[in-house]
């Protein structure tokens, strides 16, 4: 799942609800309302999941290309 898909459409609006853009945002995780507390996460447990993944390696941030040659010399540099 992309960042942009995680996130929504990115259009911000008041919804029929009068109770403005907050009131439409959904949990990326449960697509429950979020809460002010844990935004943009709809509790603590939605939060904790999305760490996990982060922390599993199920979310990356994109960058450039590393070489196997950059990745050894690395290894070589902390194990010095």
């Amino acid at each position: 799942m992309s960042a942009g898909e995680r996130q929504g459409s990115g259009k911000i609006g008041t919804g029929k609800s009068g109770k403005g853009p907050a009131s439409r945002l959904k949990c990326p995780i449960c697509r429950k309302p979020q809460s002010a507390e844990f935004r943009p996460f709809c509790s603590k447990h939605c939060a904790d999941i999305d760490l996990g993944r982060w922390l599993d390696g199920r979310y990356a941030v994109p960058g450039a290309p590393v070489s196997s040659d950059e990745v050894e010399k690395d290894a070589e540099q902390d194990d010095g």
